[in-house]
């Protein structure tokens, strides 16, 4: 009897539930199995997690297999490798952050500061001092409606509610307030 058919008789076998064929069938084709997974992975350790993770699955899914349904050892080769580029597909590559040239000297990679500029933080700190000193410059009812609007969220007509003031008269102060802080930001500038 070749392998072929000893793997389908013993897959039959555990089918049926039976403990020593599922044994047997790790012996006989498990090596053949690592294998298969060692050529997709390139790694030991992550080509036996394969061979057991498919060897795992098909004694638990062996009770509801149906009957008549037969399985090969081609078939559980095909799982092998479908599983193993899977397991490698999974894996993130990794790069260590510093290592030793031949010569011994310790590398770093790069790391990019995603901080701002010591410039950009300087322009935003004056643009935020500009700012302030333009909304200082708008009378208090409608420098309150733009900061509940646009420090807030607040509507129009949350504002209104608010600061007790008719909706109209909200929505003139924030048109009058935005057009009056664009001059004064634009001539600060």
């Amino acid at each position: 009897m070749d392998i072929a058919n000893t793997t389908a008789d013993l897959l039959a076998r555990i089918a049926l539930g039976d403990q020593s064929a599922f044994r047997a069938l790790h012996d006989l084709v498990g090596s053949r199995l690592l294998a298969i997974a060692m050529r997709v992975t390139q790694d030991r350790a992550l080509a036996e997690d394969v061979v057991q993770e498919v060897l795992v699955t098909l004694w638990k899914q062996s009770e509801g297999r149906m009957a008549g349904q037969a399985l090969t050892l081609s078939w559980l080769c095909v799982v092998t490798r479908h599983r193993a580029i899977d397991a490698v597909r999974k894996l993130q590559p990794t790069t260590p952050l510093s290592w030793k040239d031949e010569a011994g000297e310790e590398h770093q990679h790069d790391v990019e500061d995603e901080s701002a500029s010591p410039l950009t933080q300087l322009l935003e700190i004056e643009g935020d001092h500009v700012m302030q000193r333009c909304l200082r410059a708008l009378d208090e009812w409608p420098r309150q409606a733009v900061l509940l609007g646009y420090f807030e969220g607040l509507t129009h007509i949350e504002i209104s509610a608010r600061l007790q003031r008719p909706l109209g008269t909200v929505k003139a102060w924030i048109r009058r307030s935005l057009n009056g802080l664009k001059l004064c930001m634009e001539g600060q500038a």
